[in-house]
C-alpha cells in the first residue's frame, strides 16, 4: 500500500509544470530516504541511527556513481 501511494505521488508530480516539480523534488527525496532507512534498518536491526545514517549516505553516493557513469541507463546515439 505504502508504495502504491509513493508511486502515485511521483506520478502527480512527473506531471506539474516545471516551477511545481521543483518544489515537489525535496519532499520526494526526504520520503525517498525515509523508506531507504526502513529498508537499513530492516538489513541491519541492531543498527544505531548514526549507523543508518551512515549506511543511508553510503547507498545514495552509489546511487549517485551509477546515474553519473550510466552504468543503468542506455547512452542514445
Amino acid at each position: 500500500m505504502a508504495d502504491a501511494i509513493y508511486a502515485d505521488k511521483v506520478r502527480r508530480a512527473r506531471a506539474l509544470p516545471m516551477e511545481q516539480k521543483m518544489g515537489c523534488g525535496p519532499e520526494l527525496f526526504a520520503e525517498a530516504c525515509v523508506r531507504m532507512k526502513d529498508g537499513i534498518r530492516h538489513q541491519f536491526p541492531h543498527a544505531l541511527e548514526p549507523e543508518v545514517h551512515a549506511l543511508l549516505l553510503r547507498r545514495l553516493d552509489r546511487l549517485r556513481q551509477v546515474a553519473e557513469h550510466g552504468i543503468y541507463c542506455r547512452q542514445s546515439t
